[in-house]
């Protein structure tokens, strides 16, 4: 496990590498929030706060946000 990045200067990223996947994750600390992969980017809007976070380079990615958890999983 590595942090790799920060949401909003003050939320970490943590990344998780496994086999067949890398993993994103960062605690938001609210439930309300939503994220959108474009392009090579993940947009995650929570309240009036919009946070950009760069996607690894993979096969496939996908982000979505359960409990407050951001989560992105980019298939290798």
């Amino acid at each position: 496990m590595t942090e790799t990045q920060q949401l909003g200067g003050d939320v970490p990223v943590r990344q998780y590498e496994y086999e067949e996947s890398l993993v994103l994750a960062a605690d938001l600390g609210v439930t309300e929030a939503s994220a959108e992969i474009v392009g090579d980017t993940v947009i995650v809007v929570a309240g009036d706060e919009q946070y950009d976070l760069t996607v690894p380079e993979g096969e496939d990615a996908r982000a979505f946000i359960k409990n407050g958890v951001l989560t992105v999983e980019v298939s290798r």
